[in-house]
């Protein structure tokens, strides 16, 4: 049957059904595949930071049970009593003060610990050869203190004796309790003396991971890095006794080997206990050497994206049957044929369904139908305009231009879509120029400017942040200059103390000033003592039989530098001075003493010697308390901001998901990669012990792989190799060095190379040798002076100097360079005059450390920066 004998009415509803039908099927199943796909990816990534976040809470609690060994090493190594008793109640106080501990050791070697093994051979915290080595534990209950065993053998022993560095054991079971230690060595003067350890039962590791839910029926467990397990939920058998290993399953074998390395990742399994298909997401705790790991039914875990394409199934069936409906009572209304009019819609269509909307329908019509050709001109017309302007402000937002708003002229919807834009740029814009003067007044100390944009929603808590970082800081320093207030005003009481203690010698008895008359001879004998020496559990006839010389009280440490400081002052016919050092009570006690020393000589220059001496013990118990006190509060300082930088990286990657258009996830995922660089060089003075300098060898280390995995280059083929000295740099010029190798490397991991080749990108860091140019016109130059007709032998000492000044500046020359053998940097593009954010980034801050940077394109891409350590006065 010939076309045209179709009737119009059922000719028209089947071209703009089937029309309708192409262009909903075609669009819906882009819709699905990109949501669906983005759901997918979502759902991976919360699992993956739910479990990196669980590692992390275990790390941090592994870290402190090595603390606590550590410092029991450290405080044993200063330990100078040599009272076996007093060392044995210190670890039972460790021990019962923490309760999450079993056990707390000390195990020396031979006579290392006072040289009187003989006189303790089976006493309680000693063995048979008299060796000091307590074991105070709580495993049957009740503390008690019994000598270790197995030391000779074991790892807990020989390890950090052997290394010389803290040890962590392999789980192990002991008296029916599953269990790790950490020990770490204890030296004095270089040699190594013993160790210090505390038993940790694994108990709670079980409890903790046991608990933990995901999704549904998710759980989680902890393995060790060898793989045996430290918990489960159900198969309790299994904690000490199996390993992942013994699994055979190739998957399971496989995350097994990265646990044995510390790498992280998933794997979807056939869980051996439910018979589900699930995920086992695993993360590091690298504290414990041990494995979180994570397993949620994938059926769980994608159920939302299920939904989702079920859902968008239907809103497409339902509105092709709505077309359909629409395209009846449209050809019910027409009464003359309009074929000319459908093929024009349905080419129109075809090339919308393309993206392409500069096509207009032909308006070359019958009078009647002119106007919907015309009416379809002016819709895809107003559509264009708003769709360009939209993607030219997004372009602008970009990079970075916040002040970029929508300039066109349009109505309804589309005015509403600009509108939008326009207050999300202008928010944008507030929140950060306001949060950057917050943080500008941080960096000069001045904590008191507040923040005065609050954003909304996830803004919110970055605004939220910053204020509660800022009243913390405010509070802290005033915390600090109350307590300067405090010991200034202590200072000057003692001072002013110092001032009456003349008036005061009537009633010295009566005060806690002890005086001494003693004579300049060998051993220092008193002639005087004030009867107040009972203070020191002395008496006065001690000293005055002669049964007690002074310098038998000094501390045996402080004696030498007392006599020489007694000497220098008699010989150079000083009458008075002060000084400071350590007592001995009767007891054995150590106390610090405050000594005006008042020297007489009388006719026949005999020197007699006047001591009034007081006790300033809590003084300098006050001087100690807060010296530690300010390092808790930096610490605090940059822990927070290095969560606040986190929580803005949080925020950046979440609202990256509310676009669709690359360029703009791209240049979120960009700043998100800067702030963690910044985030990063916190968390590494957090975690140093001087507080002020960063270990940039391991901070690039740390940044790379975490760049290697943002860009999913973990197991490709594209390699890394560093070649960095032992450098520390302080954070004024860590943080712009951190940002600038953040995007060199992320150029390089971007462009370098095609999908599936091979490649490297090295980084080297190291400071330079003195350069040989230099030499060379310092020779030059010193030649001509001495060939001149008289020699200028000042010159040449200037030149001798200018030489020296300059070898010490060319050794605080750092040469970082970054280098990749990819396809190499476009020609006749100046990497200065670039419209990249990053290189203009990286150049700016090669300007703000003082530096240089050279562009190398003979072997791939190459960067060299020159560049010295900033140094900054200490800010107060």
């Amino acid at each position: 049957m010939r076309l045209k004998n179709v009737p119009l009415k059922p000719k028209l509803v089947i071209f703009i059904v089937v029309g309708v039908f192409l262009i909903l099927a075609v669009s819906t199943a882009v819709i699905i595949g990109t949501v669906t796909s983005q759901e997918e990816k979502l759902a991976y990534e919360k699992s993956i930071e739910m479990a990196g976040n669980y590692a992390n809470q275990f790390d941090a609690q592994m870290e402190a049970n090595q603390a606590i060994a550590r410092t029991l090493a450290c405080t044993m190594a200063e330990y100078g009593s040599q009272d076996r008793e007093e060392a044995m109640s210190i670890i039972k106080r460790i021990l019962n003060e923490n309760p999450q501990l079993i056990g707390v050791y000390l195990g020396y070697e031979p006579d290392a610990f006072d040289g009187r093994d003989k006189n303790y051979i089976n006493a309680p915290g000693h063995d048979s050869t008299g060796r000091f080595v307590p074991y105070c534990n709580k495993i049957n209950g009740p503390v008690i203190i019994e000598p270790l065993v197995h030391y000779d053998s074991s790892d807990y022993y020989q390890l950090p004796k052997t290394t010389g560095k803290d040890t962590l054991t392999e789980p192990y079971f002991y008296e029916g309790i599953f269990m790790v230690s950490y020990d770490s060595p204890i030296f004095k003067n270089g040699e190594f003396a013993g160790i210090a350890g505390v038993d940790v039962p694994l108990e709670y590791v079980d409890d903790v991971a046991s608990s933990i839910r995901t999704f549904d029926t998710g759980y989680a467990f902890m393995v060790s890095n060898t793989g045996i397990f430290l918990s489960h939920p159900t198969q309790k058998n299994w904690i000490g006794e199996k390993s992942l290993s013994d699994f055979d399953v190739e998957e399971i074998k496989n995350a097994a080997s990265d646990i044995r390395e510390g790498i992280g990742g998933h794997v979807e399994i056939k869980d051996p206990i439910t018979g589900k298909t699930v995920i086992m997401f695993y993360e590091p705790v690298k504290t414990g050497d041990f494995s979180f790991v994570l397993v949620v039914p994938k059926e769980e875990m994608l159920a939302g994206v299920k939904d989702l394409r079920d859902r968008l199934l239907i809103i497409s069936a339902i509105s092709i049957l709505f077309m359909a409906a629409l395209a009846h009572m449209i050809a019910r209304s027409i009464t003359r044929p309009i074929d000319d009019i459908v093929d024009d819609f349905k080419n129109i269509a075809q090339e919308a369904v393309k993206g392409k909307l500069d096509v207009r329908a032909n308006t070359d019509v019958e009078v009647d139908f002119q106007e919907i050709p015309t009416g379809l001109n002016e819709i895809l017309k107003a559509v264009v305009v708003p769709v360009r302007e939209t993607i030219r402000v997004t372009n602008a937002l970009a990079k970075g231009e916040l002040k970029e708003r929508v300039n066109v002229d349009v109505q309804g919807e589309f005015r509403e879509l600009g509108d939008t834009l326009d207050k999300f740029s202008e928010t944008l814009n507030m929140i950060i120029d306001d949060s950057n003067a917050v943080l500008t007044a941080f960096q000069n100390y001045d904590f008191k400017r507040e923040i005065s944009v609050h954003g909304q929603g996830d803004f919110k808590l970055l605004t939220d942040g910053i204020e509660e970082t800022r009243r913390v800081l405010d509070l802290i320093t005033m915390q600090r200059r109350v307590a300067e207030k405090a010991l200034l005003d202590y200072a000057m009481e003692l001072e002013h103390s110092n001032k009456l203690k003349e008036e005061m010698e009537r009633v010295i008895n009566n005060s806690p000033v002890i005086v001494f008359l003693w004579k300049y001879e060998p051993g220092w004998p008193a002639e005087f003592v004030s009867e107040n020496v009972s203070l020191l559990g002395y008496e006065v006839e001690d000293f005055i039989s002669k049964r007690v010389f002074y310098e038998n009280i000094i501390h045996p440490e402080d004696l030498q530098k007392i006599q020489e400081e007694l000497a220098r002052n008699v010989e150079s016919g000083c009458n008075l001075y002060n000084s400071e050092y350590r007592v001995l009570t009767r007891s054995g006690e150590v106390r610090w003493v405050d000594e005006r020393t008042f020297i007489h000589r009388d006719e026949r220059c005999e020197v007699h010697l006047q001591g009034v001496i007081l006790d300033v013990t809590e003084h300098k118990k006050a001087e100690e308390a807060l010296l530690q006190i300010e390092e808790i509060h930096k610490k605090e300082i940059h822990h927070r901001i290095k969560n606040n930088l986190q929580v803005i990286s949080t925020l950046l990657y979440l609202e990256s998901g509310n676009f669709s258009d690359e360029k703009v996830i791209e240049a979120f995922i960009e700043s998100q990669h800067r702030v963690k660089s910044m985030a990063l060089v916190h968390e590494k003075l957090y975690q140093s012990e001087d507080m002020v300098s960063v270990d940039f060898a391991d901070y690039i280390k740390d940044l790379s792989d975490y760049l290697f995995h943002s860009y999913s280059v973990g197991d490709g083929n594209v390699s890394l190799r560093l070649d960095i000295e032992n450098i520390f740099l302080g954070m004024d010029t860590a943080v712009p060095l951190g940002i600038i190798i953040n995007e060199l490397v992320s150029n390089s991991l971007k462009h370098a190379f095609s999908k599936g080749e091979d490649g490297e990108i090295c980084i080297r860091l190291h400071r330079n040798e003195r350069g040989n140019l230099y030499t060379e016109n310092y020779n030059n130059a010193e030649a001509k002076v001495a060939m001149s007709e008289k020699t200028d032998f000042n010159g040449i000492s200037r030149l001798q100097e200018d030489k020296k000044a300059e070898d010490r500046k060319a050794e605080d020359r750092l040469t970082l360079i970054v280098r990749d053998n990819g396809r190499g940097f476009p020609e006749g593009l100046d990497f200065r005059d670039t419209d990249s954010l990053g290189l203009q980034l990286v150049t700016a801050l090669v300007d703000q450390i003082n530096g240089s940077i050279e562009l190398d394109t003979s072997r791939g891409t190459g960067f060299k920066i020159i560049f010295q350590e900033l140094k900054y006065k200490t800010r107060v």
